[in-house]
């Protein structure tokens, strides 16, 4: 359309030039030529003058966008509407985003959590639309449809195949101009909110940060959580979110976001079509609280039912727009994101003093907060706080270095580059920026981070990180004996301080369905396979092996845990903290994995790092140190993960879930482990173990990125060819191909496990079936039928009942054996409610047949997500290793959207019957349990 219009626009001026300009003018020469074509056809042409400008009057109501950027536009509407599209050409997908200048800094204290309210209630009926149904359209089509609320914006968004981009902006924007906000779906949704309020109570990390902004800030709305409070959310009517949605939701406040295999003039001109009839209004944005400066320390303990303490520290910061904020975002960068960050370094490998540490600059649009969360134990908080405060106010007498410096400038430029894979990150950042700075644009952003230098990280460092203006906060267990006053407080600031000062510079340690798949098997039994993909200048790396938890026994349990943190902590030639050096200096990442059937090692780097990451992945597999002294920091994160996991009720559940309805098979055990199998395997033992399974010919190895396959493979013969496999009987271990899947339960097997929160988390479950498995798919489908917001299980429990927050159906697959069940999380009075609804749900499917036009919708639901899962090059590499080593074959992707599309109501039926049997079940209850029935009830 673009191109059309400049080219209506050339013909005219040519015209206009060739009846005015004399036969003679020299300054006009390179068009006599066409003039004297021209004037011949005068009167022909001023005819077809005439009706080109009819045509274009008629066609011109949708502005026409500047281009910003290769492939990225913006305009703004008559009524102020903003409108970004970006054009991804190929990539099949599409996301469309609506940004709403709203969120909970624009509410009055009375009306706490409205906004977010608004967010639950805009997918819940138009006049033409009833509840579920805006979702049910989109993924009805294989999309996600979803939105968040922040302090400061509310987002709705839809991801699905390019070609159904039209029905994506329809829906959202039907949603956003006209929900009708009935008051009885609104009392139910109050109600889902509301277990929503209580879920957040009971996990210990929101429960920390909701404190940490309410005691850091005094009395800016940022102190208040996103998602109100129960007084303030039960007040909430119709009439309050009908004001609210006056005030915020018109054309000057909106942003609509395309990206995308799109085209940006129909994209433009299909949004002026849909919101060109609502009317502009004169900006009413509130005046917001200015917070005042804070004069001195301030501190909180909270105690909870948890297991594992948590600590948390702030201090007030810039805002975004502040020329500070791309220093910040380099400190803490250095500070605390990685391995490689000093807080990492000083507090968990070198004084072990904590488990997992983390440092981040919050910049919104007013005053931030420099962010430090910790997870420790007991008797190690204070020593903690002191090492931690020591690394932050270092910063301001000693300068950082320049290889320290580069290397958290690449790393946050390496964030942006990977968040290209995927159009929901390219819209999002593209929404932030545009509303944070009006320039949808990171590249200023971009330019600031890489203009940063060490003197200007030592003055921002002085400018804001002062121990009168700390926030302290900590979260321990109810029987904690844990106290810190005022004064100690005090004290521990001032000796940080001094330590400071006295610091010397720090020496740092230098250290098929997916087309375009190549595969090789190299002569030592490695199947190398490479994917050549383009698009984004980035690579992943996977190297699986069969194994992880499926080769263990109750006497091995936690062994592969072990072996995939050991992996990256060291080589025969490099250190732990030289790897991590390396990686962070190539802007990448590298780490061990287990699951349940495979272990071995993941990387993303950029591509021109492909080389040196490689030669990097070689030496992990095949010399690793599993040094002692790296296994003794080791065993306490995975100890302290056990702990964890009882304080996770939903990972509870599915724990013992798995244990019970996998009694006697390797599925049944903790993926993480036990304590005493973690504390007793020594490094010896952990190496035999991992060589037994760590063989080139069970290695398949998978490159995805902007690569050619065959400088590849030439790399991966240098590197690995002269790896061999052991000989029969040296040590080598049988790999099982199949191990006898249990029976179901003979009998229900009910199982409580009372604990003190405000939810009860609850699993119903069946032995399901295998990867392999020709049932899969009817039971992928059946799974899907009951998923998902416009799901059975979530439209009846969730939306007409109001009897959870937190409801899925689940088919997990695994080489053996599956599981398939549902999983809710709700409040104890509503316990037995919610099961007779789960049961009513089942029976119905193994009764009646699914209609066909919910038969379809599970189908396109099914293939738009397994699209939409390959975006990522980590995905591909992920999913070319797997389909290799699951002997699936490199076209499983292409009989797997076959095998779905040829399911029919009666396999779904069939599988149904097959698979959910009322006499045969496992039942596990977590949390606060009340005098609710132990039985649930059979239908």
């Amino acid at each position: 359309m673009v191109g059309h219009r400049f080219g209506i626009w050339r013909n005219l001026l040519l015209f206009y030039l060739c009846a005015i300009c004399p036969d003679g003018d020299e300054s006009h020469r390179h068009i006599i030529k066409d003039c004297a074509s021209m004037k011949a056809k005068l009167t022909d042409i001023f005819q077809l003058f005439l009706i080109v400008m009819t045509v274009m009057t008629m066609n011109d109501n949708a502005p026409l966008a500047a281009e910003l950027a290769p492939h990225l536009y913006k305009t703004t509407l008559d009524n102020g509407l903003t409108v970004i599209v970006k054009e991804t050409p190929g990539t099949k997908v599409a996301t469309v985003q609506i940004w709403v200048r709203a969120g909970s800094v624009y509410e009055e204290p009375r009306e706490a959590g409205i906004t977010h309210l608004i967010e639950h209630m805009i997918f819940k009926g138009t006049p033409t639309r009833g509840p579920g149904k805006l979702a049910e359209a989109v993924e009805g089509v294989g999309g996600q449809i979803n939105a968040y609320t922040s302090h400061e914006n509310t987002v709705y968004h839809a991801t699905l195949s390019a070609r159904h981009w039209g029905l994506a902006l329809e829906v959202l924007a039907d949603a956003v101009q006209n929900s009708v906000f009935d008051p009885e779906e609104l009392e139910r949704e109050k109600k889902v909110v509301l277990e929503e309020i209580g879920m957040r109570n009971d996990r210990p990390n929101v429960r920390l940060f909701e404190e940490l902004m309410a005691n850091a800030y005094a009395v800016h709305p940022y102190r208040r959580p996103v998602i109100g409070d129960t007084a303030s959310v039960s007040a909430l009517s119709r009439d309050d979110i009908l004001a609210y949605m006056r005030q915020h939701y018109y054309p000057q406040n909106l942003c609509v976001v395309v990206v995308g295999d799109v085209a940006v003039a129909e994209v433009v001109e299909e949004v002026h079509d849909r919101f060109i009839g609502l009317p502009a209004q004169e900006p009413t944005r509130p005046v917001r609280v200015e917070e005042p400066v804070q004069s001195g320390p301030r501190l909180f303990t909270v105690k909870a039912d948890i297991t594992q303490p948590q600590m948390a520290l702030a201090l007030p910061i810039s805002r975004f727009a502040s020329p500070e904020t791309p220093v910040l975002d380099v400190i803490a960068q250095i500070v605390g994101q990685g391995e490689t960050s000093r807080l990492y370094r000083s507090l968990r490998n070198d004084k072990q003093l904590v488990f997992g540490i983390n440092g981040s600059a919050f910049t919104p649009q007013d005053p931030g907060l420099f962010e430090i969360t910790a997870v420790l134990d007991n008797d190690k908080m204070l020593p903690a706080l002191e090492a931690t405060l020591v690394e932050l106010f270092r910063l301001k007498h000693v300068a950082v270095s320049s290889a320290e410096l580069e290397r958290a400038k690449h790393s946050l430029e390496s964030d942006f580059v990977f968040n290209l894979e995927r159009v929901e990150g390219q819209a999002r950042t593209l929404g932030s920026f545009e509303f944070l700075t009006g320039d949808p644009q990171e590249d200023e952003y971009l330019a600031k981070i890489r203009a940063v230098t060490v003197d200007d990280v030592k003055r921002v460092a002085a400018m804001y990180f002062a121990g009168e203006r700390l926030t302290a906060g900590f979260l321990v267990p109810l029987s904690s004996t844990f106290a810190l006053e005022e004064e100690k407080l005090a004290e521990i600031i001032a000796t940080a301080e001094a330590k400071a000062r006295m610091s010397d510079t720090e020496a740092l340690v230098a250290s098929s369905y997916l087309s375009d798949v190549y595969r090789y098997r190299l002569p030592n039994g490695i199947t190398l396979l490479v994917r050549e993909e383009q698009t984004v200048p980035t690579v992943a790396i996977r190297a699986v092996f069969p194994g992880g938890q499926r080769a263990e026994t109750p006497l091995s349990n936690g062994a592969f845990a072990l072996i995939s943190e050991l992996l990256p902590k060291g080589t025969a030639k490099m250190s732990a903290q030289g790897i991590a050096t390396a990686v962070a200096d190539m802007a990448g990442s590298l780490s061990g994995f287990t699951g349940k059937n495979t272990f071995g090692l993941k990387a993303e780097f950029l591509a021109r790092f492909f080389a040196p990451a490689l030669e990097l992945t070689r030496d992990m597999l095949r010399e690793p140190a599993f040094a002692e002294g790296e296994a003794d920091k080791i065993r306490p994160e995975l100890l302290a993960r056990l702990k964890q996991q009882e304080d996770s009720l939903p990972g509870l559940v599915f724990r013992e879930f798995n244990a019970q309805l996998f009694d006697g098979h390797p599925y049944g055990l903790n993926p993480i482990g036990v304590e005493a199998i973690i504390r007793s395997y020594t490094t010896a033992a952990l190496r035999t173990h991992y060589e037994r399974y760590a063989r080139p010919d069970r290695l398949v190895l998978t490159v995805a990125g902007a690569v050619k396959a065959d400088e590849v493979r030439e790399q991966v013969i240098r590197l690995f060819g002269d790896w061999t496999a052991p000989r029969s009987g040296a040590g080598a271990t049988t790999i099982t191909e199949s191990l006898l899947p249990p029976d179901p339960p003979p009998q229900p097997k009910i199982v409580a496990i009372p604990r003190d929160k405000e939810q009860v988390h609850l699993i119903i479950g069946f032995v399901g079936t295998s990867l392999a498995s020709p049932d899969r798919y009817s039971l992928e489908v059946l799974d899907t039928l009951l998923s998902g917001q416009s799901g059975r299980l979530f439209s009846e429990l969730r939306d007409r009942q109001s009897l959870a927050y937190s409801l899925s159906s689940f088919s997990l697959l695994g080489v053996d054996t599956g599981s398939f069940g549902i999983y809710i999380g709700t409040s104890p009075d509503k316990k037995e409610a919610a099961l007779a609804g789960i049961w009513r749900e089942l029976e119905r499917v193994r009764e009646e047949p699914v209609s066909e036009a919910e038969l379809a919708r599970a189908k396109s639901i099914l293939i738009g997500h397994y699209e939409l899962g390959l975006q990522t090059h980590d995905a591909q590499a992920l999913e070319i290793a797997l389909n290799e080593t699951y002997k699936l074959g490199q076209d499983f992707g292409s009989r797997y959207v076959e095998a779905i599309n040829a399911v029919d109501s009666q396999a779904v039926l069939a599988a149904a019957r097959k698979f959910i049997l009322p006499d045969h079940y496992v039942m596990v209850s977590v949390g606060a349990l009340g005098a609710a029935a132990d039985q649930a009830p059979n239908p």
